[in-house]
């Protein structure tokens, strides 16, 4: 079984007022102490986080083919 230490959450919608206050404690409602519940936390990149990912996977795919 898959038991991931931490979740990030991120896009432009986690920038709503309250939401990932909210969704922490929906997941740890929903797991009921069945499992440890991860720690859910948003980027530390913030909203350049998907932007700087993408670009970060294009440099390795790129690194991989001996392209720089």
């Amino acid at each position: 079984m898959l038991s991931p230490r931490r979740i990030v959450l991120g896009g432009g919608v986690m920038g709503a007022a309250g939401l990932l206050e909210r969704v922490r404690r929906d997941v740890a409602d929903t797991l009921a102490g069945y499992v440890r519940a991860p720690e859910l936390v948003a980027p530390a990149l913030g909203e350049r986080a998907g932007v700087l990912g993408a670009i970060a996977l294009a440099q390795e795919a790129l690194a991989e083919r001996g392209v720089q």
